[in-house]
């Protein structure tokens, strides 16, 4: 029986470790609230996650500016705070050293033929580490070990004979796409005879070890061979793999299961849904589970991680009441301090980088030289009797990246950069972005090396020469000593085609102990070359701009920024370039993990890789909206992690096909007051435009026809127009999210914004598992709703939630969008492996009572018919609100009958012909 106030705790982080601070939560006079994700149906992005808390300090505990304080010095501005609850069935914790974890006595009973392993964790990393195994090295016990590898692939190690020379080894071909703390079911399957002479395995992620469908996790592995699982009397472990060298799991298990056979008999199993927390010892599954070494059995739910910007005093009048009410936020309130826009993608990427060093060029229009990046030396003037100065914050490289150097057109400037004089390996390589200059500009770039110029060390320095109305490269070598120089020429090379406004990138590349040249254009290599000396690291660098005045060839201005000196191969050509573009290309989830990671802060990402948006080109702006950009783009939710100090994104992939996290039943009294379901026209868009940014015409969809079309009432609801700019690589996914926000937009039901859960309410104390477990992306199913509000099961997705905990309060309200979008077809499902007609109508009037229903497809592709396809029945349709299911289907045209049990939904009524029938749950083509 829950009691008031919840069982809650707290800690705070100083002293380099974390302190409990429980006792001091003032939850009996004022709850504690927290709020995560978005706060609105109508919201595009989540707010920050907040807490507000009060605490106890008449002490002067949570004084930081008092020095008689007891955490004087230890606490201040962002300090890390947790909270949560002790409540609800435990998990085995196991902190990832030797020894930890949970074991049961092995034996013959775990004997199996074809292998199905299930376990349903989490994990504080997903990657390089031991999950469970049947597995000993001693007396040949080799039967089974499951793993995560380095690069987050699943892995199963097994051997048919127990022996180590036969065991074999493999791993899902794709990652293990999920957020660090995610918890989730993770499934093998071996089949040891595949019927054509060898074996099958497969790889799947899931909700729990009993879901009844699966996500493949990469593609089925087959082997050449049978093979078989040996039947050994190893323990099965849980959280360790004794019997293999590796690093242990830190994270939680919460069950497991071993059958005998692909589906087969359970053969041992374990879930710690039913156990007393804190014990060392429990039954499960028929089986005594042992905790062992550092684990434990642990309910200690982390409802908020984040940090304290402040500790305002509060006292009462009388002066004997003192407290703090602090308010902790995730740290994604961080990214967004200040107003600065972000540097361009290129300038981020060369810091991160750690260039020898780079002069960006784009100091202010009074500048008179340009500062290094890395504290260097400045840039000075050079050219000839005719030099220019430059016009500094004149030039534009691309619209993304900050204004830089200008050269007019038809004048002559230049500029010198000294670099660091040390020795720091052989490879090196210089990099020069620029832009304009037509068919009369040439551009000159001359690197010296460190030589002492002397007869005994001459000065190198290698001379590209670039002229615009030939596109021609010249390369040659000049060598000078104390009173004399000698010269080599390496080559003309045809076709730079770097003249025109566009952006353009030219890298001189010294490798091979100074005796290879390479000059790579547009992150191409371009030409190449042996140098007859050996050319030491650069000591200096010139880049010039000329004019000339060939007939017909036109002049403009020319643009010069980043000139950057590397050492060693970090940084490829092609990746740089890359970097200037502004990382067009990449996926959505590769690009929020690199800008966090430029900038200093811990994320992953939960998401099959290939099914993330490709963004565009990566724009100024401040962190937290480009990381919002990403996600928006890729139809997910960026959060701050629940659990820890990270941020994680959900990409919209998981999003879909969904089992339920938690089903509601109505008539149960489950759903708190106010539940106040809205059908209304907030979120309607029928006519949809959505722009690539720096792209072409914007793509449109439009509804044409049906309930929500654009035709005026009654044949539609009238034009809802939207018009919407994405940062997408390609034209053609511009008209993709156009699709996918139409198809959002015209979602046709009852909408249930906010859900409100009593958590004190017995009946709803009872799923506190399942409440608590759920996050933001996860499916709530409403059953048994009131008559008004249609017939069937209802489907939302938690988008946000807010929690409060107090002494006569214990809530949860979680806000929510539509679920039934986000069901997509899945080839040989049985669940969304059906496609719906184009169209199809009721032939004929259908009774009340009738079980034979004839049906006109109007649309590409009829029904199947029983007598072909007897396997795909039976199936369910709707028409008239009605649900039908269909036994059977007769004809093999577009006239055909159903054979039905009526009323599935309960709703059984007469219904016209011409009445439109489709499948009952429709799926989608994912985005």
């Amino acid at each position: 029986m829950p009691s008031l106030p919840p069982p809650v705790w707290a800690e705070l982080h100083h002293g380099g470790a974390w302190n409990d601070i429980t006792g001091d939560v003032r939850v009996t006079t004022s709850p504690v609230t927290v709020t995560r994700g978005l706060s609105s149906e109508s919201a595009s992005e989540a707010e920050p996650t907040s807490c507000t808390c009060d605490l106890d300090s008449r002490d002067n505990r949570y004084a930081p500016r008092n020095p008689m304080s007891p955490l004087w010095g230890e606490i201040g501005r962002n300090t890390p705070f947790r909270w949560g609850y002790d409540v609800g069935s435990p998990w085995v914790a196991v902190p990832g050293t030797d020894g930890s974890g949970l074991t049961t006595p092995g034996g013959p009973q775990f004997a199996v033929g074809d292998l199905d392993l299930r376990l349903d964790i989490s994990m504080d990393v997903w990657s390089g580490q031991q999950l469970a195994a049947c597995y000993l090295s001693t007396n040949e016990n080799r039967s089974w070990a499951v793993t995560v590898g380095g690069t987050r692939q699943l892995g199963l190690y097994w051997s048919p004979t127990g022996g180590i020379l036969e065991r074999q080894a493999q791993f899902s071909t794709a990652p293990l796409e999920a957020y660090n703390g995610q918890r989730a079911a993770v499934r093998i399957t071996l089949d040891v005879d595949n019927g054509a002479g060898g074996y099958e395995l497969r790889f799947y992620t899931g909700r729990t070890v009993d879901d009844d469908e699966w996500s493949l996790l990469g593609a089925p592995i087959v082997g050449q061979s049978t093979t078989g699982v040996h039947s050994g009397i190893a323990d099965i472990e849980l959280g360790m793999v004794s019997g293999l060298i590796g690093t242990r799991m830190a994270g939680k298990v919460h069950a497991f299961q071993l059958r005998n056979g692909i589906n087969g008999t359970v053969v041992a199993s374990m879930t710690t849904a039913d156990v007393t927390p804190g014990v060392a010892s429990f039954t499960s599954g028929g089986r005594v589970w042992t905790v062992t070494g550092g684990a434990s059995l642990s309910n200690r739910h982390v409802r908020m991680s984040g940090e304290v910007p402040a500790w305002p005093p509060t006292r009462d009048l009388s002066g004997n009441d003192n407290y703090v009410s602090i308010e902790p936020t995730g740290i994604t309130r961080r990214m967004n301090a200040g107003n600065k826009p972000q540097d361009s993608a290129l300038r981020r990427y060369i810091q991160a980088m750690g260039p020898v060093d780079c002069w960006p060029l784009t100091d202010g229009v009074d500048s008179k030289a340009g500062k290094s990046l890395l504290g260097g030396r400045d840039t000075t003037p050079s050219g000839s009797d005719l030099y220019v100065p430059p016009t500094w914050a004149g030039g534009t490289l691309a619209d993304w990246v900050e204004p830089v150097l200008a050269v007019k057109a038809g004048e002559i400037s230049g500029i010198m950069a000294h670099t660091p004089r040390r020795a720091l390996g052989d490879n090196w390589h210089v990099d020069v972005f620029m832009s304009g200059g037509g068919g009369n500009s040439t551009v000159a770039i001359q690197v010296w090396d460190v030589g002492a110029g002397t007869d005994a060390q001459n000065q190198v320095s290698i001379q590209l020469g670039l002229t615009g109305y030939l596109d021609r490269l010249s390369v040659s070598r000049l060598s000078e000593a104390s009173d004399s120089s000698s010269q080599a020429f390496f080559g003309n090379f045809d076709g730079l085609g770097i003249w025109d406004d566009r952006p353009h990138h030219l890298r001189l590349s010294v490798t091979g102990t100074g005796r290879i040249w390479t000059v790579y254009i547009d992150g191409t290599q371009f030409a190449s070359g042996s140098i007859d000396v050996t050319l030491r690291p650069p000591s200096r660098i010139r880049v010039g701009y000329g004019a000339l005045s060939v007939s017909g060839e036109s002049a403009t201005d020319r643009s010069l920024g980043y000139l950057t000196y590397w050492m060693g191969d970090t940084v490829s050509a092609a990746r740089i370039w890359t970097a200037y573009m502004g990382f067009q290309g990449e996926r959505a989830g590769d690009r929020i993990k690199r800008l966090a990671d430029e900038a200093g802060y811990p994320v992953t990402i939960a998401g099959e890789w290939e099914y993330q948006q490709r963004m565009g080109i990566q724009d100024q702006a401040r962190l937290l909206e480009l990381l919002n950009e990403a996600s928006r783009t890729n139809f997910g939710y960026l959060l701050d992690a629940r659990d820890r100090a990270e941020v994680i994104h959900r990409g919209g992939s998981t999003l879909w096909n969904q089992p339920p996290a938690l089903v509601l039943d109505y008539s149960a009294g489950v759903i708190g007051a106010p539940f106040k379901p809205v059908d209304d026209d907030k979120l309607t868009e029928n006519d949809v435009s959505v722009k690539r940014a720096y792209g072409s015409v914007p793509a449109r969809q439009v509804l044409e026809e049906g309930e929500l079309s654009v035709q005026d009432p009654p044949d539609g609801v009238g034009r809802y127009d939207n018009a919407y700019t994405y940062s997408l690589a390609t034209d053609r996914q511009a008209d993709q999210v156009a699709g996918m926000r139409l198809h959002l937009g015209t979602y046709n039901g009852v909408r249930y914004t906010r859900l409100t859960l009593n958590l004190a309410n017995e009946r709803v104390h009872a799923m506190i598992d399942e409440i608590l477990r759920i996050d933001v992306g996860d499916k709530i199913r409403l059953t048994h709703l009131p008559a008004d509000h249609g017939p069937d099961d209802v489907d939302v997705l938690v988008a946000g939630y807010t929690e409060e905990a107090g002494a006569d309060t214990w809530t949860i309200t979680f806000n929510c969008v539509p679920g039934e979008p986000w069901t997509t077809g899945i080839a040989g499902s049985a669940v969304f492996g059906r496609a719906d007609t184009g169209g199809c109508r009721l032939t004929s009037a259908v009774t009340a009572s009738a079980t034979s229903v004839p049906v006109t497809t109007t649309g590409a592709r009829r029904w199947v018919d029983s007598a072909t396809y007897p396997t795909d029945f039976p199936f369910e349709v709707r028409t008239g609100g009605e649900v039908m299911r269909v036994t059977a289907c007769t004809g093999t045209g577009t006239a055909q009958t159903f054979t039905v049990v009526r009323a599935v939904n309960g709703i059984q009524k007469a219904h016209p012909a011409g009445q439109d029938i489709r499948l009952a749950t429709p799926v989608y083509a994912a985005l």
